[in-house]
């Protein structure tokens, strides 16, 4: 057995009067703090669906089911909460493009005036090396200098007056490779370790401008879902509003049809 919304069986359709169908009508419990009003009709379409006969649903819960309603607070503040995620994304995805190492013209990398910090110890021949190894070089280059036995007059260089040696314009050549850390280094072994810098500094930026890629790709990704989402969110609404708009429609012509014969409403609902 069926049962309307008043929780009456349905049966043929039998005409009750107006006076009779009040009797029959459930009495509301009484709730504290709240007023006590008429209790109007709820229409039921033929779908078997509540009509809300143009008033609002009000002091909805919070939603937890996915079929739950939810009220506009709750959809408002989700649309605000995603688009500021899409602004910080946003942002992210700015800042990220802007990190990117820069190439100039000719292909070179461009570190607007930036440090290479943090490098290790150079271990392999093509490792960079970092401004301590050059002082300690220099510092050796200095002390093999001061070891220079002094020649003949005119032969030999000389010290200057505050103890420093003047080769006078003259190279220091035949020198074999260095072994100890006070060993002087050829102008080979200074090019050497410039391009093992260069050689160490290419491949960190390739290496962190490849993983930057790939987090600005990640992000970019993320950011298309992301509207994506909203964009599918926001037709749905539009769908269940042109739905409602729909039903308010159903609504008016059924109501319309209820003032021409009364008896529609009675027949309707069974």
């Amino acid at each position: 057995m069926k049962f309307d919304v008043f929780g009456r069986p349905i049966g043929k359709s039998v005409y009750v009067s107006e006076k009779e169908e009040v009797k029959q009508q459930p009495t509301p419990a009484p709730r504290s703090n709240m007023i006590s009003t008429s209790v109007e009709k709820v229409l039921v379409n033929e779908g078997g669906h509540y009509d809300a006969n143009n008033k609002r649903v009000i002091n909805i819960a919070p939603a937890i089911e996915k079929t739950d309603a939810i009220d506009l607070g709750t959809l408002q503040s989700n649309i605000k909460t995603s688009h500021r995620e899409i602004q910080a994304l946003e942002r992210k995805v700015n800042d990220k493009i802007e990190s990117i190492v820069k190439f100039d013209r000719n292909g070179n990398y461009d570190m607007m005036n930036k440090k290479i910090q943090n490098v290790g110890e150079p271990i392999n021949d093509t490792d960079a090396v970092i401004l301590r190894n050059l002082h300690d070089a220099e510092k050796s280059l200095l002390q093999s200098i001061e070891k220079i036995p002094r020649g003949p007059p005119g032969h030999g260089y000389k010290a200057t007056s505050d103890g420093n040696y003047d080769l006078m314009q003259k190279r220091l050549t035949n020198m074999a490779h260095p072994v100890d850390d006070t060993d002087a280094v050829t102008l080979w072994v200074m090019n050497f370790y410039i391009d093992a810098v260069r050689s160490r500094a290419q491949k960190g930026i390739d290496d962190a401008s490849s993983k930057l890629h790939q987090s600005v790709s990640d992000m970019s990704r993320m950011f298309y879902e992301s509207v994506e989402n909203v964009k599918k969110s926001i037709h749905s609404i539009e769908k269940k509003r042109k739905e409602l708009e729909k039903l308010l429609d159903r609504q008016t012509e059924e109501k319309d049809l209820i003032k021409r014969n009364p008896e529609f409403h009675y027949l309707h609902r069974t």
